[in-house]
């Protein structure tokens, strides 16, 4: 990232944070079933569209619920309709912020979601959109959003994966998977959430939506390229592409395995870090799999405190979560331990995130695969994080030299700033 262009990013970023994590599957989504009802309507909310934070949120929502920006929807009126006619909508008293949510239920297995009409348009250009959904069933399981703008022809997608342990509320950025057309986000006419089952996954289909908000975005795409698990070849190897092209690296670090065979030593991570790589916090088991919140609260910090006291302070503000596994119960012990935390979300980021927890990463060992979403990242200014473990061709390496040569040109090609998780969390 040129000087100049980390300057305006930051600029840009103000308050934001970023992590990011994750796997990418299909990214054709298409809801094309069900377009008799695409002429029912309700009544518009009214909306700041001016692009500033207009603060039009109590300034103590807990979170995943934020303050930024300007409410889009905030659910105390229900004017979204069943996608189809085996969904039922209707008010939640489960909720988030204010006295009622979204509430989508089917019994159908497949897909089951609702949408809303914006009679007069919904204008977010420069903007970027998230909101809050809580999955009650089924577990894995995938929430899509889509923009139509301002007809199914002019559309966007985004596809997020939600972990199979995780039942609570979690904030979701529209960070985009799929295009179609040439969308004008000016004048959006639809927005449509669906929720479907990921792998095995099986049952009906009940979720919650709360909390839709339009936040400032930053003037640029960008990429944070992060390693798990300390690989040395994230030294050997990675190290020196990156440094070829002037461009820092995230090492996500477990610090129970530095110093063993085929892993990084401290020495090396002191380099990394001197070369302006940032390293950061991992874990060698599930959050999920503790006994006691206390329990889990002291893994967390003894793993930041090492990276804190030994490689970074400013890494150790980050966590990467292990094997992408994580429940209601253990992001609010992140929380108290972590400023920002990453995890499999198969999606860009917001580019400042609406939220500085459970950030989406993307896998990063096909640089083919994610090209698409690369590139709608440096169109709409979002930020994707890729995961990669160790590159060559060593038992712990999971890219070769030549896949992780083409992610890279896959990266400069879209013109994309490579960013530090610090870089999206600081002014």
């Amino acid at each position: 990232m040129s000087k100049q262009h980390r300057r305006a990013f930051l600029a840009s970023v103000g308050l934001g944070t970023a992590t990011l994590a994750g796997c990418t599957g299909s990214l054709d989504f298409d809801s094309d079933e069900d377009d008799e009802n695409d002429d029912n309507s309700g009544t518009d909310n009214e909306t700041d569209d001016s692009g500033e934070d207009s603060n039009d949120a109590p300034a103590d929502v807990t979170a995943p619920a934020i303050a930024r920006g300007d409410s889009v929807d905030d659910f105390e009126e229900i004017v979204w309709h069943p996608m189809s006619d085996h969904t039922t909508v209707e008010g939640s008293d489960d909720a988030l912020v204010g006295d009622q949510s979204l509430l989508v239920e089917s019994d159908e297995q497949d897909q089951a979601g609702a949408f809303r009409i914006f009679e007069d348009g919904l204008d977010i250009e420069g903007k970027q959109l998230s909101y809050a959904v809580k999955i009650d069933s089924p577990l894995p399981a995938r929430v899509v959003f889509e923009a139509r703008a301002p007809g199914r022809s002019d559309q966007l997608t985004s596809a997020r994966a939600i972990p199979s342990e995780f039942d609570g509320w979690m904030r979701v950025d529209a960070g985009w998977t799929g295009e179609r057309g040439e969308p004008n986000l000016a004048n959006v006419q639809e927005i449509r959430i669906w929720v479907e089952p990921r792998g095995d996954a099986e049952g009906s289909i009940s979720f919650r939506v709360d909390d839709m908000r339009a936040t400032g975005s930053a003037d640029r795409g960008s990429v944070v390229i992060s390693f798990d698990d300390g690989v040395a070849s994230q030294y050997g190897t990675a190290l020196p592409m990156l440094e070829e092209r002037g461009w820092p690296g995230v090492a996500a670090i477990i610090p129970d395995s530095l110093n063993r065979p085929g892993r990084l030593s401290i020495e090396q991570c002191r380099e990394m870090r001197d070369a302006g790589w940032e390293l950061s916090a991992h874990g060698g088991r599930a959050l999920p799999e503790f006994d006691s919140s206390e329990e889990r609260v002291r893994y967390l910090q003894n793993a930041r405190d090492y990276i804190a006291n030994r490689i970074s302070e400013a890494g150790a503000r980050h966590y990467f979560v292990p094997y992408h596994r994580i429940d209601a119960a253990s992001i609010e012990d992140v929380r108290e331990v972590y400023e920002t935390s990453f995890i499999f979300g198969g999606q860009p980021a917001a580019s400042p995130p609406s939220e500085g927890h459970m950030i989406s990463r993307v896998n990063g060992h096909d640089a083919s695969a994610i090209s698409g979403m690369l590139g709608l990242a440096a169109k709409y200014n979002q930020t994707v994080v890729t995961l990669v473990h160790g590159v060559g061709d060593g038992d712990l390496d999971d890219v070769t030299e030549a896949e992780f040569e083409a992610l890279l040109d896959e990266i400069e090609r879209h013109d994309l700033d490579v960013v530090t998780a610090s870089d999206l969390l600081d002014d």
